[in-house]
C-alpha cells in the first residue's frame, strides 16, 4: 500500500481533526460514580455525552419553541469534553470550594481544547457551567435525567448497589425546567420508585416559564 509522508497541517481542517484526535480517549474514560458503586463496565464519558445530546434533541423537539435547540444540543455535546484531561471526578458532598475549583479547571481545559477553532464550544461550556440561561439549565437537568435513566437500567440488570442515587435529592435537580420535572417523574414511574421528598431546583434558580426561542432572543 502506498503511503503519503505525513506533514504538519494548518488551517481550520487541521485544527478540527487535531481536536477530535485529542478527544478520542473519552470513550475509555469511565463514569466514576458507577465504578464506585460496583457497576462493571460502566458507560464512558463519551457514551454519556452522546446520550445527553440525544435527550436534549428529543426534548427540544417535543417542546418546540421553548428553547434554542441548536444551542442546547451543541452545549450537551461539549459539556463533558474537558474530562479528557481531568477525568470524571465524583463530587464530594458539600465541598463547595472543590466544586468551584473543578469548574474553573474544566473551563480552562475547554478554552485550551477548542482554541484556534472557529467554534463557540468553549463559550457553550462556560455557559453550561454558569447554569444561568434556559438552555444551560435544560442541559444541566437532562444531565441528571440521563444519569437516573442509566441507574434504572443498571438496576434492572442487577449491576451495582445504586439505592443511594434514589435517596439523594440533588440527583433530581430540575433547574426550574418543567419538561425536566416531567421526565424525572416518568423515570421514577418506570423504576417503580418514589422521588425524594425535596428536589432542589439547582443553584436556587427561579422557575422558568418556557417561551418561544425567537421571543427570548428579541428581548
Amino acid at each position: 500500500m502506498r503511503t503519503v509522508k505525513a506533514h504538519r497541517g494548518d488551517g481550520t481542517a487541521a485544527a478540527i481533526v487535531a481536536t477530535l484526535a485529542r478527544l478520542h480517549p473519552l470513550d475509555r474514560v469511565p463514569r466514576a460514580g458507577w465504578l464506585l458503586r460496583g457497576v462493571t463496565e460502566p458507560e464512558s464519558v463519551a457514551s454519556h455525552s452522546h446520550a445527553v445530546a440525544l435527550l436534549t434533541h428529543l426534548v427540544c423537539e417535543a417542546w418546540p419553541g421553548s428553547f434554542d435547540a441548536g444551542r442546547a444540543v451543541a452545549m450537551a455535546l461539549v459539556h463533558d469534553c474537558a474530562e479528557v484531561a481531568t477525568m470524571d471526578i465524583p463530587m464530594p458532598a458539600g465541598d463547595a470550594k472543590f466544586r468551584e475549583a473543578k469548574s474553573l479547571t474544566e473551563q480552562a481545559v475547554a478554552a485550551e481544547l477548542f482554541s484556534g477553532l472557529p467554534s463557540r464550544a468553549a463559550e457553550l461550556f462556560a455557559e453550561f457551567e454558569r447554569a444561568e440561561t434556559p438552555e444551560a439549565r435544560l442541559v444541566r437537568g437532562l444531565d441528571k435525567v440521563q444519569m437516573m435513566i442509566r441507574a434504572t437500567c443498571y438496576e434492572r440488570e442487577g449491576r451495582g448497589d445504586l439505592g443511594d442515587f434514589w435517596a439523594n435529592p440533588k440527583n433530581f435537580a430540575d433547574y426550574g425546567i418543567a419538561p425536566v420535572r416531567q421526565l424525572f417523574r416518568e423515570v421514577a414511574r418506570m423504576a417503580g420508585r418514589r422521588l425524594p421528598a425535596r428536589q432542589p431546583p439547582g443553584r436556587r434558580m427561579p422557575q422558568i416559564a418556557e417561551r418561544p426561542a425567537a421571543k427570548r432572543r428579541a428581548r
